[in-house]
């Protein structure tokens, strides 16, 4: 299992000095929920100074009409830059990639419909190679998946998970109601009924919510590393480099050794609990349970 780092700057020199040789970048136009996106010249810019990492690029914008020509020809540029693969969340990236015949491999990333391994398959036979798994179901789960699928598995075990996604400019329309500026990247909002607390931000692909919670995916790390799951991802958003130049070795350690008592682990566990000061593990051991309410 290896560490895929989704940056939080376009600079990565301080993830190269932490040992990362894989990453997963966003490219302007395309990609939601992230701070920084590369354009093309800029990308081929990057894989020149940094001959020996691996990339992924992000695309998880919902396309329209008005994307398929721009699209189809980013994809023939991108398939000549030996990438590691592309993340797809429109199935149309996946039809033209089919229908030209590019090389590039694919990685199933529809966020929250990346559940079963019928559908792993499904896309495995469609020629897909990865599936990053959705981080609403349980480890268990996932465990399952891995056991039924030959698709390279790929676990977030570290972000503020993404709860939802709105094209409209939410925020910039709020603000413009109530007659005020719009000063901040990141805003936080609570849920009057649960209490539950998210983080939202706006970019030209409009709004995204947040867990306020960062996911801390450390206990489970060890299971997926057992299982011989592919990657682990670390979205960088909004978590600072102090604590990142601490988990990230930490991380890189329990993947390298593999094998560890009980109490080795419950000691990397209380260690990464305090390195990001949150102790939660989203899904990883909460099952969705949905309950049809009564009428009358």
């Amino acid at each position: 299992m290896q560490l895929l780092v989704c940056p939080k700057t376009k600079d990565i020199s301080f993830e190269v000095e932490q040992g990362i040789t894989s990453f997963l970048l966003g490219l302007k136009g395309y990609t939601t929920n992230q701070d920084c996106c590369y354009t093309l010249e800029e990308l081929k810019d990057l894989l020149n100074k940094y001959p020996h990492i691996e990339v992924f690029i992000l695309l998880n914008k919902n396309l329209f009409n008005k994307d398929l020509l721009n699209i189809e020809e980013i994809l023939k540029e991108l398939d000549k830059l030996s990438l590691k693969g592309i993340f797809f969340y429109d199935q149309a990236i996946l039809s033209i990639h089919q229908r030209l015949a590019l090389k590039t491999p694919l990685v199933w990333n529809q966020t929250h419909l990346v559940t079963n391994y019928n559908t792993c398959n499904y896309y495995l036979n469609q020629g897909v190679s990865y599936a990053l798994l959705a981080s609403e179901i349980t480890l268990d789960e996932m465990l399952e998946i891995r056991k039924k699928t030959s698709l390279n598995l790929m676990v977030t075990i570290l972000g503020y998970p993404v709860m939802s996604h709105s094209h409209r400019k939410l925020l910039t329309n709020y603000f413009k109601f109530i007659h005020k500026e719009k000063d901040k990247k990141t805003y936080e909002i609570t849920e009057p009924v649960g209490k539950q607390n998210y983080l939202v931000q706006e970019d030209e692909t409009g709004t995204s919510f947040y867990d306020a919670l960062l996911l801390n995916g450390t206990k489970p790390l060890f299971s997926l590393v057992e299982a011989d799951f592919s990657y682990g991802v670390i979205f960088e958003k909004e978590i600072d480099n102090k604590k990142l130049s601490k988990i990230i070795p930490l991380y890189q350690k329990i993947m390298k050794q593999g094998k560890f008592t009980d109490e080795e682990k419950d000691s990397f566990v209380q260690e990464a609990n305090h390195i990001l000061q949150s102790d939660s593990t989203g899904f990883f051991y909460k099952r969705t349970i949905y309950k049809v309410k009564k009428n009358g």
